[in-house]
């Protein structure tokens, strides 16, 4: 990329994003590598599979058409690299067909700019992987609907600017991101508008970017780590492939560390740390390759491979960033902690499905797509999810993005401290203003512990709380919580929550839990003489109704000025001493 010239060191030849001659040469001699092998005979079995299905329809549900965007873009990549690597015209003319569908669209959405962004991209590879083998007609069809459908408006959003823009989260890198793919592909023909397209997103795509900082998390949760992450890997390898250099973009702060963050936030059963809007899926993820090829993580190499061969299925950017399994494979810490998030996790073994994993969070819940969820944790053992984080509810909710003491957002149960496993404190949700940290920790155990101060979360009714987490290798965890309540609260009342799946019988003051022919003991260390009972977590429509779960729940009335309450789940018995939590 030449200084004050964007577009001076362009690739003026097709196909010049993503791949590159030497990926080419890779993907023709890649019998000799049995993986990669495997991995294009399930990408052509999937294009061989689209050649049954219906172009992608324009559709529009609530103010988004994100799914059907998405699916047309994995649809062309699929099949414009299954035509580069096999030669066959029935994967090329199928890929045409969705072009030209989408081409034909009243509009590509821009109101709602994530969809425009996607199918600018879609766009941008099949013209360029295809450029060389189709038409001159069918050419200018394809980079037409692009420019007008895409790229214009999106200059033009660009230069107004809107919200989206200059925004620290996920829309930023996906609609500078898409918008500077889309214009690489056709720079050689539109270099004004591709100069001035490119000149927005490289100033600003940082900004979002720099949220990666320090250590590679993401506020969002796993599930916007994963979006976050893929379009800023799209975009960097745009850049260095067409333009010889990222400007730098992947170099900064702290998404070098971005793919090790998913691989801690992945428990021993094959479910993510699912906090704030994220779903609790785990599968391959392209941009583990990518970003364990870049910043030399093998494993994240290793871990996507793992799970490649899990699930028996490629997407095509697995095969275009494709990188060998490693030789050898780091042990990772099994504790860590991940600075302005405010996450920490932990587990009594890698690679062992029986192992224990507890993860555990403070933070805000002024974040992006963030839950009141301040001290929430999840807690896996035996192979299974105990504690879980109920997720998303429907985006498309009235008010589900009005944030505010008295907004819509907090009022879905999903989204308030009453759906997670933390505190209610005199029936009150936590102020969503609160900003809290992990005050204190041992991440070098075991036992491995954590200390949350959040105190400002329920500054209503409490001069202070702090909650410690600790996993007890590898029987099971502690969970205490301090409160000092304010003297002029007369009410007293505290609730401590775990939302679960499992099937839950009380025996006395505690409670056993079974599921998939597993049990888990949760037993009362404090306060003496308090006991469990079951609650179900049913929800009238519109919310999910959250079939199949059920809370423990401990209410206690205080009668004094502090507080002190300690749990102990546990999958045998192993009786653990109460201390304070500033001994520990």
């Amino acid at each position: 990329m030449t200084p004050g010239d964007p577009l001076g060191s362009l690739d003026p030849s097709h196909p010049r994003l993503f791949l590159t001659s030497e990926r080419r040469k890779a993907l023709a001699a890649g019998g000799r590598d049995s993986r990669l092998t495997e991995l294009k005979t399930w990408l052509l079995e999937e294009a061989d599979r689209l050649l049954e299905l219906e172009a992608t329809e324009f559709c529009i549900v609530g103010p988004r058409m994100l799914k059907n965007c998405q699916q047309l873009l994995r649809r062309v990549a699929t099949l414009a690299l299954a035509f580069q690597i096999s030669g066959s015209e029935k994967y090329l003319g199928r890929a045409r067909t969705e072009l030209f569908r989408a081409a034909d669209f009243p509009h590509w959405n821009p109101e709602h700019f994530l969809d425009t962004a996607e199918l600018c991209t879609a766009f941008a590879i099949g013209y360029d992987w295809l450029h060389d083998s189709i038409s001159i007609s069918d050419r200018n069809r394809i980079r037409e609907a692009l420019l007008t459908k895409g790229l214009l408006p999106g200059l033009e959003l660009q230069q107004k600017p809107a919200w989206w823009v200059s925004v620290r989260h996920n829309w930023n890198i996906v609609c500078n991101g898409g918008l500077a793919i889309g214009a690489l592909a056709v720079a050689d023909e539109e270099p004004e508008l591709a100069a001035k397209i490119l000149d927005t997103s490289l100033a600003r795509i940082p900004l979002a970017l720099d949220t990666f900082e320090p250590d590679g998390a993401w506020e969002a949760g796993p599930h916007y780590w994963e979006y976050t992450s893929w379009y800023s890997a799209l975009a960097c390898d745009a850049l260095a492939t067409a333009l010889g250099s990222d400007a730098g973009l992947s170099a900064r702060g702290g998404f070098r560390s971005a793919g090790l963050f998913a691989l801690h936030c992945a428990g021993s059963s094959g479910q993510y740390f699912n906090y704030a809007d994220a779903e609790e899926a785990v599968s391959a993820r392209p941009v583990l390759f990518w970003l364990g090829g870049r910043f030399e993580l093998p494993n994240c190499i290793a871990e996507n491979h793992r799970h490649l061969q899990t699930q028996r299925k490629a997407h095509p950017f697995d095969v275009v960033w494709y990188e060998p399994p490693p030789g050898t494979v780091p042990d990772l810490r099994r504790a860590a902690h991940f600075r302005g998030t405010e996450v920490v996790f932990m587990r009594s073994a890698w690679k062992d499905p029986e192992a224990s994993f507890l993860a555990f969070k403070a933070g805000s819940g002024q974040c992006d797509h963030g839950h009141l969820d301040l001290g929430s944790f999840v807690f896996d053992a035996a192979g299974i999810r105990w504690a879980v984080d109920l997720g998303p509810d429907d985006y498309d909710l009235p008010g589900y993005w009005n944030a505010g003491e008295e907004a819509g957002r907090w009022k879905y149960y999903r989204l308030n401290n009453r759906s997670h496993n933390t505190l209610v404190l005199n029936g009150r949700i936590q102020n969503w203003m609160a900003a809290t940290a992990i005050a204190r920790t041992n991440l070098d155990g075991p036992p491995y512990f954590a200390i949350a101060d959040l105190s400002s979360a329920y500054s209503a009714d409490a001069e202070s709380v702090h909650r410690g987490v600790a996993l007890f290798d590898p029987c099971g965890m502690l969970v205490q919580d301090e409160i000092a309540w304010r003297a002029d609260r007369q009410d007293r009342v505290l609730r401590w929550q775990l939302m679960t799946n499992a099937e839950i019988r009380l025996a006395g003051g505690n409670a056993v839990f079974s599921r998939c022919g597993r049990s888990l003991e949760a037993r009362i260390l404090s306060p003496q003489g308090a006991r469990f009972s079951v609650v179900p977590a049913h929800r009238d429509p519109p919310e999910n109704r959250n079939a199949g779960y059920q809370q423990l729940a401990l209410e206690h009335v205080e009668k004094g000025s502090t507080t002190c309450v300690a749990v102990q789940l546990s999958t045998r018995a192993r009786p653990l001493e109460v201390r304070p939590l500033d001994t520990w």
